[in-house]
């Protein structure tokens, strides 16, 4: 069994429902969001040097940060942003358990805590 832990300098954030407009032929997703993915990301990219994971036992999410969003929410950002990169894909044949926690801090001390847990193939 293999573990690695990563923290992410960034304030959790919830996944948004996609949005649409009359002048927009499909929906989209808020520039918020999708800049805070793309940083999340970055980081995830300098961090992980491995090839992405097809099968991961567990992942382990403690989120630090003010009291906004739903837990679910926050923890399919954090998958959006890990997608093709650190896991395969993050549908239940590749993550099958997932666990995650929030506790209350100051947008100054928000983090995110991941524990990976996975084995050799």
């Amino acid at each position: 069994m293999r573990t690695a832990d990563l923290v992410l300098p960034f304030r959790p954030m919830s996944k948004p429902r996609p949005r649409s407009t009359m002048s927009r032929a499909r929906p989209y997703m808020d520039k918020v969001y999708v800049d805070w993915k793309n940083g999340v990301r970055a980081v995830m990219g300098e961090w992980w040097t491995l090839p992405p994971l097809t099968k991961i036992n567990c992942l382990i999410f403690s989120f630090k940060g003010p009291a906004r969003g739903d837990l679910d929410n926050r923890v399919g950002a954090v998958l959006d942003a890990g997608n093709g990169l650190v896991w395969k894909d993050d549908c239940v044949l590749v993550i099958p358990a997932i666990a995650a926690r929030w506790s209350k801090a100051s947008i100054k001390e928000a983090r995110i805590y991941i524990k990976i847990i996975w084995e050799e193939s």
